[in-house]
């Protein structure tokens, strides 16, 4: 049976060799995503042959797994998934898989020949945008975009600073005035996302990603942070701005792309999650494309 345990983050280096053969277009491929939300996915693993085995078994919604992780060849990919299948059996749960990648769909089909349900995940997707144009914001369809950002730059004075170890009280101070902003200890997935921002800020060291901040008439009021995701896709993972200060945003989503991702061709920021105000948002930057993901429903 299949021997699952625990992320934690010790096992960076073990993710990045899978990760890295996988070349992942999902924001949730790559392990600051999977650390930082380990404990509200209830995150395990374990190693089969050639590919890494992901499985979530959150306390309020039903267990599934990723795709395998790795280089995939149709016999890697028969081997990992003959284990994640004999496990959901042997716990009797239905299997299903979340978050799949629209080019590992041929490989569930051939390997599930009585049938799957495939399922699009629109609430998933991911926003892909060109990193010049969030930097250029050029043409009529980021003129009010411009216009917030030229509002800021005229109204305040600040500076762009690049995140360092001395500087992550400084991002979780904000992120805590995100949240009390919001009530998010009253709102679960609010709450979810408190507590994944300060995982990853608390292990900035080890983690290693890229992050910014704007300081504002002396203060800091924004930050940021992402990585690459794969060889010309950076992906976001936070981005956090007192929001009464108007193009606080958008300046600290253009100085990032600017000053880190200038040379990266892409720019993932993640998923809306099916709330209103938050695909609004995204869809007004303008994205390339949508990255889409799939549920597979094992019959």
């Amino acid at each position: 049976m299949l021997q699952l345990r625990e992320v934690n983050i010790d096992d960076k280096q073990t993710f990045d060799k899978y990760i890295t053969k996988h070349n992942p277009q999902i924001s949730e491929l790559n392990f600051t995503n999977i650390f930082m939300w380990r404990n509200s996915y209830k995150f395990r693993f374990g190693e089969v042959g050639e590919m890494l085995c992901l499985i979530s078994v959150p306390d309020n919604d039903e267990p599934f797994a990723f795709e395998p992780i790795g280089a995939y060849t149709k016999e890697a990919f028969i081997q990992a998934i003959d284990e994640i299948s004999n496990y959901f059996k042997e716990k009797n749960w239905k299997l299903v898989f979340k978050r799949v990648e629209e080019d590992k769909l041929d490989y569930f089909k051939e390997y599930f020949k009585n049938g799957i349900d495939i399922t699009d995940d629109r609430n998933n997707s991911d926003y892909l945008y060109l990193s010049e144009d969030l930097i250029n914001l050029k043409g009529k369809k980021y003129h009010k975009k411009k216009n917030h950002l030229n509002s800021f730059t005229k109204n305040y004075e600040f500076e762009y600073v690049k995140l360092t170890d001395d500087l992550i009280d400084e991002c979780i101070r904000i992120n805590e005035e995100w949240c009390k902003k919001r009530s998010c200890e009253q709102h679960r997935n609010l709450y979810c996302e408190r507590l994944a921002n300060l995982e990853a800020l608390t292990n900035f060291k080890k983690l290693k990603y890229e992050g910014a901040l704007i300081k504002v008439n002396g203060k800091y009021e924004a930050f940021t942070v992402g990585e690459l995701l794969n060889s010309d896709t950076a992906v976001i993972h936070i981005e956090k701005a007192n929001d009464d200060i108007r193009g606080l945003y958008n300046a600290i989503n253009q100085q990032f792309c600017e000053n880190t991702w200038k040379n990266t061709v892409y720019i993932n920021r993640e998923q809306d999650l099916g709330i209103e105000g938050l695909r609004k948002a995204k869809l007004s930057y303008n994205p390339v494309k949508l990255v889409n993901k799939y549920t597979i429903t094992c019959k």
